[in-house]
């Protein structure tokens, strides 16, 4: 061989270089619809059956569901209606035949945390969000409007009503069937389009307009809140436990005959917000301190190497 190095050297290199690098690919959004105006999402009737056998399909849902039958409640709901003009209640024949009972302790709402809520409920194996139930997963991320003309739908433009019942609604049916201990994730670092900070319990949004006034007490034991903080922000932090709007929630959960208990920040949360942002100084500051089996396996390839260079 002479001074020619052999080609299991190559291949020792090429592994230290490669070794310890990971990246962090990025989690899709999960939205609860377009953020434009547009008409019907195209094919909605085809993307709801599937969505509806696909999920019945994960989850073994026993009874089946006939989703054709539950396609035609859903679209009763809306067609050949002025789109503004449908009603809360005109959903419900679609609701109570979609919703099931959500297993004890795993209930989930959110506000202002949606993809870190939807990557830690992990599609409802670990805890269930809206989305992950029926009704949200059929219907997540998509949009209708009724017409009073055929085929008894608008595919061109959907205006913006004041009033939209389907979510309201579907998060009413969500919360009365929570039981066992609650969990709820909130945005204590929230901020609005102009980047001006807000409240992380809001009084407008759904999970207190809607949510909350339709636990059912009786079956409740414990709503956990957890205040997740932005990786980059600095505390202290102005709204967190005890503090601004979530000493009002307290104030009105008591009163309600709720029991509270509330973490900033817990360590599992934080886990799977440094998932997503492994590079963050919060996240780098943790990791660096863990027992580090990439340098231990590098330096060992590096005696082999030494060694074999010595013998040549």
């Amino acid at each position: 061989m002479g001074n020619r190095l052999p080609l299991s050297l190559f291949v020792l290199f090429g592994t230290l270089c490669v070794t310890g690098r990971t990246n962090a690919a990025p989690r899709a959004s999960v939205r609860s619809g377009p953020t434009e105006s547009t008409g019907t999402t195209p094919h909605l009737q085809e993307i709801f059956l599937g969505r509806c056998w696909g999920f019945q399909q994960l989850w073994q849902v026993s009874p089946e569901v006939n989703c054709t039958n539950l396609w035609d409640k859903f679209f009763g709901a809306f067609s050949y209606h002025e789109p503004c003009d449908v009603m809360a209640s005109s959903y419900d024949p679609f609701f109570q035949a979609a919703t099931f009972e959500t297993p004890v302790n795993k209930t989930m709402f959110w506000s202002g945390t949606n993809v870190l809520a939807h990557a830690y409920s992990d599609e409802g194996h670990r805890y269930r969000t809206l989305e992950d139930t029926l009704p949200g997963h059929i219907l997540n991320g998509l949009q209708w409007c009724g017409s009073p003309r055929a085929p008894g739908y608008n595919d061109t433009v959907c205006p913006q009503c004041e009033n939209r019942p389907f979510w309201p609604e579907a998060s009413k049916f969500f919360a009365q069937r929570a039981r066992g201990d609650v969990f709820v994730m909130l945005n204590g670092t929230r901020r609005d389009a102009s980047g001006n900070p807000e409240d992380a319990f809001r009084t407008t949004s759904i999970f207190a307009r809607v949510e909350l006034p339709s636990l059912n007490k009786n079956a409740i034991s414990t709503i956990h809140v957890w205040v997740i903080h932005d990786l980059d922000a600095d505390p202290p932090y102005s709204e967190s436990c005890g503090k601004g709007s979530l000493s009002q929630l307290d104030q009105i959960l008591s009163y309600d005959g709720f029991r509270m208990i509330c973490r900033d920040d817990p360590p599992s949360l934080r886990h799977q917000q440094c998932v997503d942002a492994p590079y963050s100084p919060l996240c780098t500051s943790v990791t660096s301190k863990a027992p580090k089996k990439n340098t231990i396996y590098i330096s060992f390839l590096s005696v082999v190497i030494v060694s074999i260079v010595l013998n040549l």
